[in-house]
């Protein structure tokens, strides 16, 4: 089972804390009506929800939902990070299946490449999947407990802020989940090892077009540049990103471009060369294709 990440607001951790308990510890019955996730430290944590057991050990991680019953069925020691949260936290998904949420860690990311990042749409089309249970990457797991704690001294300290700082930490805690639950899902895909390569390439491209993105480039100078035939990687590009590495480069160049029309006082043409295309007409015709309005208007609408 998974469950989206809300973002139509600012999430709201109830309370943040770390409990050690002692070997002869279970936990007690209840019956929560927020989230309550829960990340092991040291130990053992035997905890059952409804009818569903789980042997917890370090870096695993649990979510417990709002309205159902857990308890402990066996005594151990524990030493354990947990995080309450509101039900409005999260959103149960509907994937049901393996497959499913395989294709859904990948249109997350073709909507991403599609979409404009200075828009709010990305919020609703690129939600954060976090997982029922998963072990997290103990690279992964440091960064949490640096964050736990940060949230815990305040609190210690008396910082007025605490709230704020508490919520703050479990945002990052909340996607930093999601982002390593995504990597686990996509590298344990049939053919993980093709995947991976084509990805690790498929990075190389975004690299290179990010930090050159006002080059005039052709399908031969990328191909030079990556040591590979240019056909090939522009189907793998298309493969993860939905889109050829010309049509990616277009978007980005016009996102670019958004980004300098709302911000400076350069003029159009100056922004079409500084974002690689050939002349000011170029530019508009491309602009007004993509956005619906030419850069002028553009402009003024988003002062």
């Amino acid at each position: 089972m998974y469950f989206y990440l809300s973002t139509d607001k600012f999430p709201k951790a109830s309370f943040m804390q770390r409990n050690i308990f002692p070997d002869d510890w279970m936990h007690f019955p209840r019956k929560p009506s927020e989230y309550m996730l829960f990340m092991i430290n040291e130990g053992v944590l035997y905890i059952q929800e409804n009818e569903v057991r789980y042997e917890l050990h370090h870096g695993d991680m649990l979510l417990l939902e709002p309205g159902h019953f857990h308890i402990g069925y066996k005594k151990a020691f524990v030493d354990f990070y947990f995080i309450h949260m509101p039900p409005d936290t999260l959103t149960p998904s509907m994937i049901d299946s393996q497959e499913g949420l395989t294709a859904q860690l990948h249109r997350k990311k073709h909507q991403y490449y599609r979409g404009n990042p200075f828009d709010y749409d990305l919020y609703d089309s690129c939600k954060s999947l976090i997982p029922k249970t998963m072990k997290v990457p103990e690279t992964a797991f440091k960064h949490i407990r640096g964050l736990m704690e940060e949230a815990m001294q305040a609190l210690a300290a008396g910082d007025e802020d605490y709230k704020l700082i508490c919520s703050r930490n479990m945002l990052d805690i909340l996607i930093r989940l999601a982002k390593s639950f995504a990597l686990s899902v996509l590298s344990e895909a049939p053919a993980s090892s093709e995947l991976s390569r084509k990805g690790k390439q498929v990075e190389e491209i975004l690299s290179l077009l990010h930090e050159r993105y006002s080059y005039k480039w052709t399908g031969d100078e990328i191909e030079s540049r990556l040591h590979s035939n240019f056909d090939y990687l522009n189907r793998i590009f298309k493969e993860q990103t939905g889109l050829t590495i010309f049509e990616y480069l277009t978007i980005f160049r016009i996102n670019r471009a958004k980004e300098f029309l709302t911000n400076g006082s350069l003029r159009i043409h100056e922004i079409a060369a500084l974002t690689g295309f050939a002349n000011e007409y170029h530019f508009n015709r491309v602009f007004a294709r993509l956005t619906g309005i030419p850069p002028g208007k553009y402009r003024k609408a988003n002062p």
